[in-house]
């Protein structure tokens, strides 16, 4: 059907056009709906007022407009395109998937379906698939910038630096000023560890387009990796400044924390900021009607609240008021899943979920692997969801032991799944540590769900029933701190498989000369700026002390950690580089060398070391530890109890100094702890009871 030309609507059409570019919407609005009172038909009056409602986020008008369009004409290529891509913002795949290949059929030479339909097989982490919709694109299109943007980023993401940056040279020869190249240019030297060049590339894109959200956002991310959190905080407040509405951007912004703090008016600032922008956040959600599904779940998915838990304090009701912000949210998303419902039935053959983001070579698998793999088969059936990427023999082990695994780290299908399976029990080994899990946690998956130490972090969310923890390691008065009910196991609450030790490599260290080396194995920021002293005391008492770190993830973190204790040394007129030594990350093997080679190990105060001291113990090394108020900072001193080495369990700051002193100077009462620790070690690896009597927790308790 053929549009009549109208002299009066081609120029109310020309007057939309001005104000829609404008961002006049509501008079574009008028005067494109004007147009089809008049001519019903008037196809590129529906297309733009697609365009308008999506922009707007009204996607069901917006879909309604590019229906209308089919119906009109059924064979339009452009508006099956439209269609599918505003399909695919609501996540709904399927159908946008749909959408594109029928356009493709209509008119197999159109680009721009090739290009959204290897938008949506990146996404799905079909890689392959995506980069040959790519290459189609560009292959029809071979001035399409956008492919060639997109195609450079998904290969830089599988690792193939040089063929993404041939993509890059490539887009900016056709185009040399398009801020996305320059920006992705950016990502790649980022990935590559050269932060100033992708500083550079991002502050060049910004300055080809002052509104470039996404260069503002990838430039904050590099500023909070290097340390320079002020410089990532004025990033994050200059895209609010553009876009207030951007969810992200304020997620990121109230996630921002020091990795390693200068001082303890540091922590309180960052305390505090933390509370006001879940209050702006929950206004901001309140009062925008227009955030999309995607929004909302792009903005949880950017960030955790990692770091909130390293400063040392009670973080209940602030992680209560973070949970219920991200319920608030997944509310809105995942209706189906009611908030309060719970069935306390009974079951036969109990199907047990455990889920995580490290069923792979890291901590939490440590901990507990051995729930999965030794937990009774003739009781239970035991589904694994892994929310991971990485894959090795820890995964192939537990996979093996599982009678059913799951891995996508797709949030939508993960939910889909886990409703499907029908669940008895849900178990989360680490929530906190992973934003997907931060989703998931939120919601009812489950009748029984539970928590457990992976991150020894109450969860906060009023769907978490249960926190699984070791008795030794609470306090009298533990459950306080945590909005779940305490189900407490015997001993560490672990079967601990005991570390292979066979291989130890001697790292390159320097002369010992005959020095008192103290180790401290714990990540640099569970340590915090009021326990510096310690290190300065203990030379004061014992001056041929050497204290031994390992380095952290990013180098200028550890300065900024050496920067803090170097002034307080000088300030007191020693030389912080006789005393300090900070090894490189290493392998397991060389891990154990350098405990090998340590005399003592130095426990943190506010975050103690679990899976680390677990290691030091095979090697019979003593620990001085002194417990906080919390789990986090007790795990040694359980292990400590278990061993009956109470002798280095500290109760004051001064008492930890005088311990730690007293093992350097005397030899015979540091020999006579690591004979215990001989004798008694064993008792802390592969011990079945904790997973006897979560059984019966269980069958019992949780059913009762």
């Amino acid at each position: 059907m053929s549009e009549k030309k109208n002299p009066n609507i081609e120029e109310t059409f020309a007057l939309a056009m001005q104000n829609h570019k404008k961002k006049n919407f509501k008079v574009a609005e008028n005067l494109y709906e004007e147009i089809l009172r008049k001519n019903p038909n008037y196809i590129n009056a529906y297309n733009n007022l697609g365009i308008l409602f999506n922009q707007l986020g009204e996607y069901k008008k917006s879909i309604n407009c590019y229906e209308k369009i089919i119906q009109i004409q059924p064979n339009n290529a452009a508006a099956h395109n439209n269609l599918g891509f505003v399909l695919n913002q609501l996540d709904e795949l399927e159908k946008a998937m749909n959408c594109f290949e029928k356009a493709i059929q209509i008119e197999p030479n159109y680009a721009d379906p090739f290009y959204n339909l290897g938008n949506i097989h990146k996404e799905l982490r079909n890689y392959q698939k995506a980069i040959h919709y790519y290459q189609k694109t560009i292959a029809i299109n071979p001035n399409f910038v956008g492919a060639y943007n997109s195609l450079g980023a998904l290969l830089n993401q599988l690792g193939e630096y040089k063929k993404s940056m041939n993509c890059y040279e490539k887009a900016i020869q056709i185009q040399p000023n398009n801020a996305n190249t320059y920006n992705n240019l950016g990502n790649l030297n980022k990935d590559l560890g050269e932060h100033q060049k992708a500083i550079n590339f991002y502050e060049r894109a910004i300055q080809i387009n002052p509104k470039h959200t996404v260069a503002y956002n990838n430039l904050g991310s590099t500023f909070k990796e290097l340390g320079e959190h002020q410089k990532a905080v004025n990033c994050y407040e200059k895209i609010i400044q553009i876009d207030p509405n951007n969810l992200t951007s304020h997620w990121l912004l109230m996630n921002i924390f020091p990795v390693i703090y200068k001082d303890l008016n540091e922590i309180e600032h960052y305390r505090k900021r933390f509370e006001n922008c879940i209050k702006k956040i929950n206004k901001l959600i309140d009062t925008q009607s227009t955030l999309t599904k995607k929004e909302l779940i792009n903005a949880i998915e950017s960030s955790t609240n990692f770091f909130l838990h390293y400063q040392g304090k009670n973080d209940l009701e602030l992680q209560k008021s973070y949970a219920n912000l991200i319920e608030k949210i997944t509310k809105k998303i995942y209706k189906e899943f009611d908030l309060e419902k719970k069935k306390n039935t009974p079951p036969g053959h109990i199907k047990i979920g455990f889920i995580s983001s490290f069923f792979r070579k890291h901590t939490v698998s440590k901990l507990f692997k051995n729930w999965v793999v030794k937990l009774d088969k003739k009781d239970f059936e035991k589904f694994i969801y892994y929310v991971g990427d990485k894959f090795d023999d820890v995964t192939k082990e537990i996979k093996n032991n599982a009678d059913y695994f799951f891995n996508n780290t797709n949030v939508n299908q993960i939910i889909s799944k886990i409703s499907e399976d029908n669940l008895d029990v849900l178990i989360y080994l680490d929530i906190g540590m992973s934003s997907k899990i931060q989703i998931l946690s939120s919601l009812r998956l489950a009748p029984v769900q539970c928590n457990t130490w992976g991150h020894p972090m109450t969860s906060g969310f009023k769907n978490i029933d249960y926190f699984i923890t070791s008795k030794i390691m609470e306090s009298q008065d533990s459950q306080k701190y945590y909005s779940e009910k305490l189900v407490s196991l015997p001993g560490l609450g672990i079967n601990y498989d005991f570390p292979n030790i066979s291989k130890i490599k001697k790292p390159n260290i320097f002369n010992k000369s005959n020095a008192t080396i103290f180790l401290n194995l714990q990540s640099l920021f569970k340590l915090l700026p009021q326990d510096d002293h310690i290190y300065l005391d203990i030379i004061k008492r014992k001056p041929n002390s050497r204290f031994w770190f390992l380095h952290g993830m990013k180098n200028s973190l550890t300065s900024i950690f050496i920067n803090r204790i170097s002034k307080l040394f000088q300030n007191e007129g020693y030389d912080f580089e006789k005393y300090f030594y900070f090894h490189p990350r290493c392998n397991q093997e060389e891990f154990f060398g350098i405990i090998e080679e340590s005399d003592i190990i130095l426990d943190s105060f506010n975050w103690s070391g679990g899976n680390t001291h677990l290691e030091a113990i095979s090697l019979n090394k003593p620990i001085v530890t002194c417990p906080s108020d919390f789990m986090r900072g007790r795990h040694t001193y359980g292990i400590l109890k278990i061993l009956d080495v109470e002798e280095t369990i500290a109760t004051s700051k001064n008492d930890y100094i005088n311990i730690a002193v007293k093992l350097a100077e005397n030899i015979n009462f540091r020999n006579d702890i690591i004979n215990k620790i001989k004798t008694n070690k064993n008792k802390l690896y592969n011990d079945n009871k904790p997973i006897r009597y979560l059984e019966d927790i269980i069958r019992k308790n949780f059913y009762s």
